[in-house]
């Protein structure tokens, strides 16, 4: 379990490290940059507003990786529904 966590960790990272190129370039075709007009910026060059993407992919990816993982080692029930779930619909009812 703990090596699925730290795996999916690491997956999460690489993905966002890889990706946040990419996004950088999309940031300057789109204009998605911060460019310093005055004094109170603090950059001296123009920097990229647009790295959000690349974190929520390498997220993404990483919950998919558990998923899939957590499925095919029975620890988790994608496919039918849960004894819980299952016990408080039929009370209800």
């Amino acid at each position: 379990m703990w090596g699925d966590v730290a795996i999916a960790f690491l997956l999460a990272f690489i993905v966002a490290f890889m990706a946040t190129p990419y996004t950088i370039k999309i940031a300057h075709k789109i204009g998605a940059v911060d460019v310093p007009k005055d004094e109170r910026r603090m950059h001296k060059k123009a920097m990229p507003k647009f790295g959000g993407p690349a974190v929520i992919l390498g997220f993404l990816v990483s919950i998919a990786y558990l998923l899939i993982v957590m499925s095919m080692e029975g620890t988790i029930n994608l496919t039918g529904p849960d004894r819980l779930w299952y016990a408080i619909n039929t009370e209800c009812s």
